[in-house]
């Protein structure tokens, strides 16, 4: 699980960067409200740890702007001894827990892994985009009553490209969710399997099709069937 961390203390940082390292868990730290904003809609991260108080904005601000834009990452909060009426401006705007500093770090493991699994829960058995499906619990994906399985990797990319919606998944955010590198050979690997899903959509008659932006990355539209 990949996790985005946005903190402006770098001590409280480095306590829980070590914290994720030794749970096994992979994780980028940001100290600025506009860097963590923009990783948060990158989409390759499973959830955020989100500090308060920031040197350039509120993170109240930042979960705004990242809810605003339609991302649904978990978002943990993390604030200083604070009152009742800040807890609940952070959970109604869109914040999935929110836990006061000092913190014991099995808490904070544990809050984390609930908001995680909580994305899963709010994920029905089938994600869809128009008429097109995807069966999360057998890999198929159907549209116009036919059906065509999908490897793993491709899986895993329709997935994305689902929960992304109308939203553009670039490249490099592609190659380092999927991949966790940036090479010729990893984007090839992705082409090749932006290829496959693009017969496989043929193959159902599917109506939804994978647009490529040139030099950007790749979003679904609407197309001829």
């Amino acid at each position: 699980m990949k996790i985005l961390l946005i903190e402006n203390y770098k001590k409280i940082a480095e306590k829980i960067g070590r914290l994720l390292n030794r749970n096994r868990f992979e994780y980028f730290s940001v100290s600025s409200g506009e860097n963590g904003a923009d990783e948060a809609m990158s989409g390759i991260y499973d959830a955020v740890i989100l500090d308060v108080s920031l040197p350039d904005c509120s993170g109240l601000e930042v979960l705004k702007q990242i809810r605003k834009a339609g991302h649904c990452v978990p978002i943990l909060m993390l604030s200083p001894k604070c009152g009742v009426s800040d807890k609940v401006r952070g959970l109604n705007g869109g914040a999935d827990d929110f836990m006061e500093r000092p913190f014991a770090e099995a808490e904070l493991l544990a809050r984390l892994c609930a908001v995680s699994r909580r994305k899963g829960e709010l994920i029905a058995d089938t994600l869809s985009f128009g008429e097109l499906r995807l069966n999360l619990s057998t890999y198929e994906l159907s549209d116009t009553g036919e059906s065509v399985p999908l490897s793993n990797k491709e899986f895993e990319l329709m997935k994305f490209f689902l929960l992304q919606g109308h939203n553009v998944s670039s490249k490099e955010n592609l190659l380092t969710k999927f991949w966790g590198f940036e090479n010729s050979t990893a984007e090839n690997s992705l082409e090749v399997h932006i290829t496959y899903l693009r017969h496989k959509l043929k193959r159902i008659h599917s109506g939804i099709r994978i647009h490529c932006i040139k030099n950007v990355g790749y979003q679904l539209m609407t197309g001829e069937k």
